[in-house]
């Protein structure tokens, strides 16, 4: 039915174009299927392990470019193109992976899950840092992106450091330490003049600065006898040992000094 004007209602021609937009979509969708899926691809926000394998990082990195994104952890999907299979490593779409910018260049550091427990640990607890630094966790292909703060991304560059220097194959070796001989002086040890408050040790050579914790005494029983003073004279070449001793009894006396060597132990033999 036409109008005044000799054309169709208005209605008509809406219904017209939705219909002929429908036949040009399903026309576009057989012929043109690859541009359809690059549409549905750029609003997926799923990154999934399989389109993590042909992807390459830039030469360098500017990590200051990523701070604007919103939380400081999240699931990313922009970053599949800027993902690495490559550098030596398995691919990324297994295992553990931190991923962070060192000296302008992408870094690509694959972890066990130990370190990896560690890192989320690390960003959750400093989570009062300023957060300045973009890094990338990844956990069998699922990516997450964290803003963390300079001291907790200087602890992560400091693992792919520890880790570089670990796996390479020329090792440091120290320098062989040259030990000098060392000959132990032999020292003559004689007693006398036993009492029960004591008795004179002699030293030959002389030696100087021993003290009480240098002289064991034991009873005839095999237990210590405590010694409560140790005085030296004539440089070292005597001493004069005092102990509540008791009489008709006998102590035997060792010595001993680094080194210094003083023979077979001597009888502290107390007169009645």
């Amino acid at each position: 039915m036409f109008n005044q004007w000799g054309r169709q209602p208005k209605w008509k021609d809406s219904r017209t174009l939705v219909f002929g937009i429908v036949i040009i979509g399903i026309i576009g969708y057989q012929f043109l299927p690859n541009f359809f899926k690059a549409i549905y691809s750029s609003i997926d926000p799923t990154v999934t392990a399989t389109n993590l394998n042909n992807v390459n990082p830039p030469s360098t990195y500017d990590p200051n470019a990523l701070n604007s994104f919103g939380n400081p952890i999240q699931n990313s999907s922009s970053v599949n193109n800027t993902l690495d299979s490559g550098n030596g490593n398995n691919t990324i779409s297994t295992g553990y992976w931190l991923l962070f910018v060192s000296n302008g260049t992408f870094q690509q550091l694959s972890v066990n899950a130990q370190n990896y427990a560690f890192v989320q640990g690390l960003i959750q607890s400093d989570s009062k840092g300023s957060a300045t630094v973009t890094i990338f966790l990844i956990d069998n292909g699922q990516i997450h992106q964290c803003i963390v703060s300079n001291e907790t991304y200087l602890v992560i560059s400091n693992m792919a450091t520890i880790n570089t220097r670990a796996s390479n194959t020329s090792t440091y070796s120290t320098p062989p330490t040259t030990m000098l001989p060392t000959t132990a002086i032999s020292e003559t040890l004689t007693v006398s003049y036993p009492s029960t408050t004591g008795f004179t040790v002699a030293l030959s050579p002389a030696l100087n600065g021993l003290t009480i914790s240098n002289f064991t005494l034991v009873n005839s029983s095999g237990n210590l006898v405590a010694l409560t003073g140790a005085t030296t004279s004539v440089g070292g070449a005597t001493y004069a040992i005092t102990a509540a001793l008791s009489a008709g009894q006998t102590y035997t006396l060792t010595a001993a000094d680094a080194g210094y060597t003083f023979g077979t132990a001597q009888n502290v033999v107390v007169p009645l």
